[in-house]
């Protein structure tokens, strides 16, 4: 059976007729023909902890780990964890990392590689003791296209105040010597 399209000669199948009448039918579904958004993950958002802010757009690179400062707190004074409570030698900064492996390997984040940069220039390591009172990791696996979120301690003299982070990955397969790191502005 043979169908005429309107005000054409032309003749049209029952196929041909469906096919047009799809690709009409799609093109006013999607906003005149532009192709649908890629669908995202639907991540449960969690409650932002006591005294910590949220920071906006602070993101970097070092090799194949994107990174995400995800929360700011400073100030704090002591840490207390499930088996032991400590004081500051100054006051304790913690950053919520959100770490995702972008590249085909696993990247390892190392905590003790990281570093804290404060306004008068000067360079801080994370603290052990802190990080082993919360329970925060001292290296990390991140699988290809992983994500982990997790805190990052700093210790640092009292009126010292915090201008950014310094997050590195691990070198990427093949690479002869470390990454750059992400340098991300805080607060």
């Amino acid at each position: 059976m043979r169908l005429r399209a309107a005000r054409s000669r032309v003749p049209l199948t029952i196929a041909g007729a469906a096919v047009l009448a799809g690709a009409v039918a799609f093109a006013g579904a999607t906003g005149s023909g532009k192709t649908p958004a890629t669908p995202a993950y639907s991540i449960p958002a969690e409650k932002v902890r006591e005294g910590e802010s949220v920071p906006v757009g602070k993101t970097g690179r070092s090799a194949d780990l994107t990174f995400t400062v995800i929360g700011f707190s400073e100030g704090m004074t002591e840490v207390m964890g499930t088996h032991a409570a400590m004081g500051s030698k100054g006051t304790f900064t913690r950053i919520r990392v959100l770490a995702v492996n972008t590249g085909r390997d696993i990247q390892v984040f190392d905590t003790w590689k990281q570093r804290l940069v404060t306004t008068d220039g000067r360079v801080h390591s994370p603290d052990v003791n802190a990080t082993m009172i919360k329970r925060q990791p001292e290296r990390l696996s991140v699988g290809s296209f992983m994500r982990a979120e997790f805190d990052v301690w700093f210790d640092v003299p009292h009126g010292a105040k915090v201008k950014a982070v310094r997050l590195y990955g691990s070198p990427p397969v093949g690479a002869v010597r470390d990454p750059a790191p992400a340098e991300i502005p805080l607060p």
